[in-house]
């Protein structure tokens, strides 16, 4: 399913620019992004909507314990003991956009399959011949 920025925000309620700190504090279990220990979603969620980041969060936790957010003292203190868990999950779900790439789409393109390799390969991972035959073929045919 696809999201849309209104969507985002009707669902998750941060804006599209809050996601990876919503992530960061939250945790995302399918992706193994940790997050901070006690704080869920909706906890998150209103942390942002407060305060608009992670870095802004974290910049006065005194402002946190102030916030009218069910437990917020005791949310305050979770957030300190999991600050470089945070800022650890933050980084684990940025995409990389900063990446240098080849200029030429040719210096992506696949070379030749090496069958001798390839079947060295599956004789070391013990798979069978018929198996490692099957393997070349289909590697050969979808040149992966």
């Amino acid at each position: 399913m696809r999201y849309d920025p209104a969507a985002v925000q009707s669902k998750f309620g941060v804006s599209c620019d809050q996601f990876v700190d919503y992530l960061a504090l939250m945790g995302d279990a399918v992706d193994n992004i940790p997050g901070v220990a006690g704080i869920g979603a909706k906890t998150a969620a209103a942390l942002l909507q407060a305060r608009g980041s992670l870095d802004a969060i974290y910049a006065d936790l005194d402002a946190v314990k102030a916030l009218p957010i069910r437990g917020a003292a005791g949310i305050a203190r979770k957030l300190e003991a999991g600050r470089d868990s945070a800022f650890m999950s933050r980084e684990l779900g940025l995409i990389v956009t900063d990446m240098v790439l080849p200029e030429s789409a040719q210096d992506l393109s696949r070379g030749a399959i090496d069958a001798a390799a390839l079947a060295k390969f599956c004789q070391t991972l013990g798979i069978g011949e018929r198996l490692g035959e099957r393997l070349q073929r289909f590697a050969v045919e979808s040149r992966i």
